[in-house]
Order: C-alpha cells, then structure tokens, then sequence
C-alpha cells in the first residue's frame, strides 16, 4: 500500500463516528435473561464525542452469580433503573448509524439487545459492527483474545472489570490501538 492509500483510509476512519459499547446483564442468554446496564462512547475518529450510561430496572430477581460478577442488585435497579424499551430506545438513537464496536459482541451483547427489541417492539437495528475479538483475532498473534490480553499486548491495564463504561471506556482504547494497527498496515 502507498503512503497516499495509507493516508487516504486514515482520513476516511478520522470521518467515521463509532459507539464502543457493553452491556451487564442477569446471566448468559438473551432469550430468558436481562440486561440491566448499557454503557457506550461514540467517537468520531478517535475523538470522543458523547457518553451514554443508563441502569435498566429487571423484570425478575437478579441471581446472585451475576450480582457477584457487576454488583449490581435488583433494588438498586429498581431505584436507579429506567424501563427497558425506554433505554434500549434512547441507545439506539445515540448511537444512530455510527458503527457500533464492542468485544465479542456478535456472540454476546448484539445478540441481547436483538432479543430485547424484539421483546420491547423496538426496531432492529441495521447497523454495521466490529468485533474487538475478531479484529484482535485477525491482526495480533496471541495465546488468548480476551480484552485483558489484547489490552496487555497493548501495554494497556483495566481497573474496574464488569461494569459497562469503565469496560467501555478499556475497549475504546483497545479500539483505538487495534485500528492504528490495522491503519499502519
């Protein structure tokens, strides 16, 4: 690739807006368990340009296992959190017809927040996506793709696992890094 070709596709990716995103949910499959959190960041380029950060109030009791894992309760949700249709709603019109990033998000996320359109009569959305897990899979020779290991490859530390934007905020980094890579190449 020339220098102009290399130039021209990073000027495209400095024009593109992308939403990182992540959710927290109630256990490991859409079609009976709950999200209860979405996090996302959308970049233009690298430069970010809005947050989205919302609790969703459960429907069922939060098990304990998941509790563990994100701490969040099903009280504090009730609290805190808005109804399910309403955030789902409000994410996909902050995220628009931005890219959406996430990783492993094809196997996991994605597929919870289809089931949950379903379910809320919320339109499917048709965006385009990256999967940080693919990408990484594609472009680093690694013994293991999870977002720690990738971030390591990267010299890049996680604080605060297993709540949305704090893992948001880690994947966009890690975007960032694996798109440099790919941009370079």
């Amino acid at each position: 690739m020339t220098d102009q070709e290399r130039e021209q596709k990073y000027q495209n990716f400095l024009q593109t807006e992308f939403t990182v995103f992540d959710l927290e949910t109630s256990g490991l499959y859409p079609e009976r368990d709950e999200i209860l959190e979405i996090a996302a960041i959308k970049i233009k380029g690298s430069e970010e340009v809005g947050r989205f950060e919302r609790l969703i109030r459960p429907l069922k009791p939060v098990p304990p296992e998941a509790e563990k894992i994100h701490g969040l309760n099903e009280i504090f949700l009730l609290v805190n959190g808005g109804r399910s249709a309403d955030v789902i709603n409000d994410f996909l019109q902050f995220a628009g017809d931005s890219i959406i990033v996430g990783h492993n998000i094809k196997d996991f996320d994605w597929l919870f927040l289809l089931e949950h359109c379903k379910k809320n009569s919320v339109s499917i959305p048709q965006n385009k996506m990256i999967d940080t897990l693919e990408l990484s899979r594609k472009l680093l020779a690694l013994s293991s793709y999870t977002l720690i290991n990738v971030a390591k490859h990267f010299g890049l530390e996680h604080i605060n696992a297993h709540r949305a934007m704090p893992d948001v905020e880690f994947n966009t980094k890690v975007f960032l890094k694996l798109m440099d890579k790919l941009l370079k190449e």
